[in-house]
């Protein structure tokens, strides 16, 4: 059986591209997006070996399509130029401090404190410029020494930037940290766990975080044998949340107790009363299946996980039946109460899984929405950008990367975010295809300009 992440529009591109004149739109753009739509994944730079490759180790290839006056000026494509990638294709090692491994910077790409960053939670963060050239290997001025997640949350209210990092050679396995608006690293702390476990996200509200340890495990002997991701899924190693106040240390975390299961994602939380709120995609299991297979044999839905200081499990509440991904927000929601969510739909048919659509959840009403786009096109991950002049945190619009089969290229698409069904606002058509990925990031012009 071919390795389903190497086929179709998983498949890499092997070309970086600039095109600075305006792109094909349909319908109008806009005139207040003004800025830069980001988006990172994993796209090998040499054909890997298909029983050996997982989606997940892929080099990291970023794009970024920047709209100005109602028009999409800009689309460029660039490798991130990691140690992992210049071993692979000899090209100069970039500079900055030695990562604990040699990630592919393939996950994630956000704006903080100045700087656009590539991120992928096996090593430290790359800097980019504007322009996607790698310009170092980040480790904020050498007070981080360690692993960064590809999920840091950053707080509407502060500016600054809630992280942790999972490291595979601790103890300790677990750290927090938090960046101060300017990108200053100002808190950090050890939090003792008993082995590695993969923890790609976590819950950040506005007074404490909800650290996920899921039975997902580091297997050296997987890692001595060459495996390219040496997780297993050891349902016997338990499930539970971990909740600290932020700048607290990390000796004052306290563990709640869940059945086993993963979540890669955490769509928001906060905090309700004594209670800490977290809204994730659940999966039932994870890397149950056989190596070059897909990720797990269950598919993701929507679940709510509250946890009470009196209580040691935590009370789930399934949110919906539907099964999404990559769920995003209104940033300017982060950490607090919150009411509307996007995320992707996700099917699987004949052991391929696809995402075939975009979901709107009120979840103030307990309503969906969903926005179809057509036959042969399938969505990527949904990036809320909200109206400067809104009121709601649907007053806004959605950005979404769409491969189009048809043409084997990819479109941006833009939604709005109060008529969530209807027809796109704008379809910016893109000169090359954006292999699927997992997140990205909009960055307004003035950050940048």
């Amino acid at each position: 059986m071919a390795n389903p992440y190497l086929t179709g529009n998983f498949a890499p591109v092997f070309n970086e591209l600039t095109v600075d004149a305006p792109l094909p739109v349909d319908g109008a753009i806009p005139p207040v997006l003004e800025g830069m739509l980001v988006r990172n994944g994993p796209n090998p730079a040499v054909v890997p070996d298909p029983d050996a490759y997982h989606w997940f180790s892929g080099d990291g290839m970023v794009h970024a399509i920047e709209l100005s006056d109602g028009m999409a000026t800009t689309y460029r494509n660039r490798w991130v130029h990691t140690r992992k990638l210049s071993t692979e294709v000899g090209t100069t090692p970039p500079y900055g401090p030695a990562e604990p491994l040699n990630g592919p910077a393939n996950t994630h790409v956000v704006w903080h404190g100045g700087r656009l960053l590539a991120l992928c939670e096996s090593g430290l963060p790359h800097r980019l410029d504007v322009a996607l050239q790698t310009i170092e290997v980040e480790d904020f001025d050498g007070a981080l020494t360690s692993p960064m997640t590809a999920h840091p949350h950053a707080d509407p209210v502060t500016g600054g930037l809630a992280f942790f990092g999972y490291d595979v050679f601790g103890p300790p396995f677990l750290r927090y940290h938090e960046l101060d608006a300017t990108g200053e690293l100002v808190h950090s702390t050890d939090v003792e766990i008993p082995q590695a476990t993969m923890q790609h996200d976590f819950g950040v509200t506005a007074g404490r975080v909800g650290f996920l340890d899921l039975p997902v495990v580091f297997d050296l002997d997987m890692a001595m044998a060459g495996t390219e991701l040496p997780f297993r899924w050891d349902p016997e190693a338990g499930a539970r949340v971990g909740v600290l106040d932020r700048g607290a240390k990390g000796t004052e975390t306290s563990w709640y107790g869940l059945d086993p299961c993963y979540a890669f994602h955490v769509a928001n939380a906060y905090d309700d009363g004594a209670a800490m709120v977290l809204d994730v995609c659940r999966y039932d299991t994870m890397f149950d299946t056989e190596p070059g297979g897909l990720l797990a044999t269950t598919l993701p839905h929507l679940e709510r996980w509250r946890v009470e200081p009196d209580s040691p499990m935590v009370a789930v509440t399934p949110l919906d039946d539907l099964h999404v991904e990559f769920p995003r927000i209104d940033d300017s929601m982060a950490g607090r109460p919150y009411r509307h969510l996007y995320c992707a739909e996700v099917s699987r048919t004949e052991g391929q899984d696809s995402l075939d659509g975009l979901v709107r959840y009120d979840l103030v009403r307990d309503e969906a929405v969903r926005w179809d786009p057509g036959p042969g096109r399938s969505p990527g991950e949904p990036i809320f950008v909200r109206d400067p002049e809104g009121r709601s945190d649907d007053e806004g619009w959605v950005l979404c990367v769409v491969y189009d089969a048809a043409r084997d290229a990819s479109d941006v698409v833009i939604l709005d975010g109060s008529r969530f069904g209807a027809e796109p606002e704008a379809v910016i058509h893109l000169p090359a295809r954006v292999p699927f990925g997992f997140h990205g990031s909009w960055v307004p012009a003035p950050l940048y300009r």
